[in-house]
């Protein structure tokens, strides 16, 4: 079912690629774009460019005209990869090092910059009038805004022990929701002058990207291991505060709460306790996930995330029926059904 939806994605992403790369040329200072080019040649799937472009013909429009919009989202995406790899001392991304492992942190800092104002370079060659190249700007701004503020909440989290649904949700709509908005309300305003249908489309990601960080969270917990390339429970190992950690500690009663306490976090950065053996850990951590499981906690998320998809594809429903239309639709299904 979903075949033909990637080979789409992957046609679109080869005209992203090439203007994208041509605003991250191989010049001096070498080491500067040599970084910077870093992860968008690491490939990724390209799929917020493909939600700017396929949003463009949903109303109607015209997809050639808004790969730069494309790009300038795909640039922003990559710039907070940089940031976020070196805020959580990642060591691989897409299978490669990360930026900061190659070229230290201070190059890795301005390599993430330059993505950051590339974005507005590829706004401003967008071949589309002046009036909608400003609401471009304003959008991907506001997006931009969103995620600072959302990673901001994010690493506040850190240092403490609970964080409430409530907060949860709103630090996920700025950290993952935003750039979603974002790249379908960039199509729609490209693509039309109706607002119905920008508004639409606003609506369509903003619950997408809200939907696919979740079921992220719910994948840490579930999947194959080899599927996920990263093993079983990495966010217990770590300490990080999802949706089904925020559902559980609302639910679970005391003794259950101080069970999962001694394990969630204890591996930060996989630092191992003296003769503590990777079994050992699994062991702890899969306990910790039995005690999740008890209070209905991974189901309360995965629910949360197949809703926010559902209302997501009602959203697009004002919108004429088409090819491009079936196919943000079916992608935001995928996001709920994907195995890695």
């Amino acid at each position: 079912m979903y075949d033909e939806l990637f080979k789409k994605i992957k046609e679109k992403a080869k005209f992203v690629d090439e203007k994208l790369l041509s605003l991250i040329p191989e010049k001096e200072p070498k080491i500067l774009y040599e970084a910077a080019r870093h992860y968008p040649l690491a490939g990724g799937k390209r799929v917020r460019p493909f939600v700017v472009l396929t949003a463009t013909e949903a109303v109607g429009g015209e997809w050639e005209k808004a790969i730069y919009p494309a790009v300038a989202i795909e640039l922003i995406h990559n710039y907070s990869l940089v940031h976020d790899d070196i805020m959580d001392m990642d060591e691989t991304r897409r299978g490669r090092p990360t930026v900061h492992k190659v070229w230290g942190i201070n190059m890795a800092i301005l390599a993430g910059d330059l993505l950051f104002s590339k974005a507005f370079e590829a706004i401003s060659r967008a071949e589309i009038p002046p009036e909608k190249k400003a609401r471009v700007l304003e959008t991907v701004v506001k997006a931009s805004n969103e995620l600072c503020e959302g990673q901001a909440m994010d690493l506040e989290f850190e240092n403490r022990d609970t964080v409430t649904i409530e907060e949860y949700m709103k630090m996920i709509s700025g950290k993952t929701g935003a750039l979603f908005d974002a790249s379908a309300k960039v199509g729609g305003i490209v693509g039309t002058d109706n607002e119905e249908y920008i508004n639409a489309l606003s609506t369509w990601g903003r619950n997408v990207g809200i939907a696919f960080q979740i079921w992220d969270d719910v994948l840490d917990l579930i999947a194959d291991e080899e599927k996920l390339g990263k093993p079983v429970g990495s966010d217990i190992r770590k300490g990080k505060k999802t949706l089904i950690v925020a559902h559980f500690f609302e639910n679970a009663d005391e003794k259950d709460k101080q069970k999962f306490l001694k394990v969630f976090g204890k591996y930060a950065g996989d630092v191992k306790g003296e003769g503590i053996i990777e079994e050992d850990i699994k062991a702890e951590v899969m306990e910790a996930i039995d005690l999740l499981k008890k209070y209905g906690s991974i189901d309360y998320a995965a629910n949360i995330a197949r809703e926010m998809v559902k209302k997501a594809n009602e959203a697009l429903k004002v919108l004429p029926e088409s090819e491009a239309r079936k196919d943000l639709e079916l992608l935001a299904r995928f996001i709920v059904e994907r195995e890695y």
